[in-house]
């Protein structure tokens, strides 16, 4: 008897510690899910200098590898969304360009941005304030925008009221 009430303690134990990492796991995919649908709507929101099909580029280990294919022949304004996640690409290509870790935020991706025109978005904390143009931050459970607007205007982006109003700015 003993056996078995062990054996079914143990067996509940390892039941709720996997029904907790399931709903973790499931926390964590609505968070990228959610960012993938945020840099969509950048793009949608986002004006560039001059017409060019949307990119949206992904560099660096994340869970959005997963989730931005997604996109991939969406459209907007009549123009389909292409996402590149290739490791190795360069950015001459991108629209929209996510560095999922802040050490891939040097100074010349930066300039290759402002002379290409792609807006840079990131989610590594401290990512605007180091010249990343967007950044997603995660704050009481919920997805906050940080907006730095001198890399957006030196690479002569125009973002959207409508995305400026739902984020904080840095100027």
């Amino acid at each position: 008897m003993r056996v078995f009430l062990y054996t079914l303690l143990s067996l509940c134990v390892w039941l709720s510690a996997a029904a907790a990492a399931a709903a973790e796991s499931a926390a964590g995919d609505r968070e990228f899910q959610l960012k993938t649908a945020y840099l969509f709507h950048f793009a949608e929101l986002t004006r560039w200098p001059e017409a060019r099909p949307i990119v949206i580029c992904l560099r660096g280990a994340s869970p959005l590898r997963k989730f931005l294919p997604v996109l991939e022949g969406q459209t907007i304004d009549g123009a389909p969304v292409h996402v590149a996640i290739e490791a190795n690409a360069g950015i001459g290509g991108c629209s929209i360009l996510f560095l999922a870790e802040n050490g891939l935020l040097t100074a010349d991706v930066a300039e290759q941005a402002r002379a290409g025109h792609v807006l840079l978005v990131g989610d590594s904390d401290g990512f605007a304030a180091a010249g990343g143009m967007v950044q997603f931050s995660l704050r009481d459970n919920k997805l906050k925008l940080v907006v730095n607007l001198a890399p957006v205007k030196s690479a002569h982006l125009t973002l959207s009221s409508k995305l400026l109003r739902m984020a904080e700015l840095i100027e």
